[in-house]
């Protein structure tokens, strides 16, 4: 794909950044901003697009020495009656893979970028896997004991999505919901997290972008049940569940209607992760109301309450030793990020939900510690702008829970340190608001 400089949000007047910025006198948070303003252009040219990335991996492969196995895990866009020619298959799913699925070892699976306009998470795990694939002692002694996957993009047709255009990286996959093609009524609901029309918030929430391609929040496509598959169930059953609203919701599984969800499902089985990372973008919040520096990051080791598979009845909870072990890798990365009393330091908890449709959530029920990254800021809200210090706040910790686990000195730290991080709080809705308060 033809990469682009610049991304025009095409809902707005083109202003130049001048003219756009307002002044104030009393800054909102530390580090105020930088917020992109309404009619602001946004580079993201910084940024790999899929063609690049492919090109990056395949050289961080060759000058590995071996240590970096490079695989194809699936491809994007896998219509559920299966491809129709190789063109269909769309864009590859890399696992980038540190090591074997060695039950002597410990595991680490991170996956990056499920909506396709959180960049900085696919950037920030380049970084690591080059530093992984270089070698030296520290990294040697790591994976003498840990063994770490990475799968940097797995949503890579809304991270290439172009509208008119121009490069508009985007929250969902592309498919469309044809229910037909599973067997199932025509006419039957679409699972709740389907985006039929293909929109898209504009910047600063000013409008959407309708850009026109349907597709999936992927990030709501999993479920607990692991080898749930709509084609292998009970036709009339399936539609009576979504085509009712008290079940097709954020409170049950999902569906499993994406290549992307079921690929990322199938490294996950095959690998049996002891902690498993997932990287997001969000909102901008202020740490509490006497401490006002921007908070860059957000944790979490818990997303899902205690679960019941509607179709099979079978339950799954979090063990109490696998969340023992999640709390104490997002311990371990606040701490981490302590240094000081700068803006790093700033972590908060990620609010409390109950979404066994994530991948995190589906992964914790089935017996795998989690820890959610939730960066501040999204594309059309930030830019490629303070990408170099928010990419920190991704591989410090990181690196800091590969030498935990290496060492055994993660199972040192103590849980109640996770619960001690404030809850998030002091959210900034719209930062082009804050001079009229």
């Amino acid at each position: 794909m033809k990469k682009f400089s610049k991304v025009v949000i095409p809902t707005a007047m083109a202003l130049s950044m001048a003219l756009s910025t307002p002044a104030f006198a009393d800054p909102q948070s530390k580090p105020n901003g930088p917020y992109i303003e309404n009619e602001q252009n946004i580079s993201l040219s910084s940024y790999m697009s899929n063609e690049q990335l492919t090109n990056t991996l395949k050289k961080l492969e060759a000058s590995s020495k071996g240590k970096m196995k490079l695989e194809i895990a699936g491809y994007s866009n896998h219509t559920l009656d299966g491809y129709k020619t190789e063109v269909d298959k769309g864009d590859p799913l890399y696992v980038v893979k540190f090591g074997d699925a060695d039950p002597n070892k410990k595991r680490i699976l991170i996956t990056t970028q499920i909506h396709g306009n959180e960049q900085i998470g696919t950037e920030a795990a380049i970084d690591i896997i080059q530093k992984l694939s270089s070698g030296g002692k520290e990294v040697s002694d790591i994976l003498d004991k840990v063994a770490i996957w990475v799968m940097p993009r797995i949503n890579p047709e809304g991270s290439d999505n172009q509208y008119q255009g121009t490069w508009y990286p985007t929250r969902y996959t592309h498919q469309t919901w044809l229910p037909e093609n599973i067997q199932l009524p025509a006419g039957t609901v679409a699972p709740w997290y389907y985006n039929a029309d293909g929109s898209e918030r504009a910047q600063n929430n000013n409008g959407r972008v309708v850009y026109g391609i349907p597709g999936y929040d992927q990030n709501r496509d999993y479920n607990p049940n692991l080898d749930f598959r709509i084609e292998n169930e009970d036709k009339s059953e399936v539609a009576s569940f979504l085509n009712s609203r008290t079940t097709n919701n954020s409170n049950y599984g999902g569906f499993f209607v994406t290549a992307e969800a079921r690929t990322v499902s199938g490294v996950f089985k095959e690998f049996n992760p002891d902690v498993y990372v997932d990287v997001h973008h969000r909102g901008f919040n202020t740490l509490s109301d006497e401490d006002n520096r921007s908070v860059p990051v957000q944790v979490a080791a818990v997303v899902a309450d205690p679960y019941t598979d509607p179709f099979t009845g079978k339950q799954y909870e979090v063990d109490e030793d696998v969340l023992k072990l999640g709390k104490q890798v997002n311990a371990l990365s606040s701490l981490a990020l302590q240094r000081g009393f700068s803006h790093y330091g700033a972590v908060q908890k990620y609010p409390d939900v109950n979404l066994p449709g994530t991948a995190l959530g589906a992964f914790a029920l089935n017996d795998t510690a989690i820890m959610l990254i939730e960066i501040k800021g999204q594309s059309q809200t930030l830019g490629q702008k303070q990408a170099g210090m928010l990419k920190e706040t991704v591989k410090v910790p990181l690196y800091e829970v590969f030498k935990g686990l290496a060492d055994g000195s993660i199972n040192e730290v103590d849980p109640e340190i996770y619960n001690a991080i404030p809850e998030s709080t002091n959210r900034i809705e719209d930062p082009t608001t804050r001079d009229n308060e």
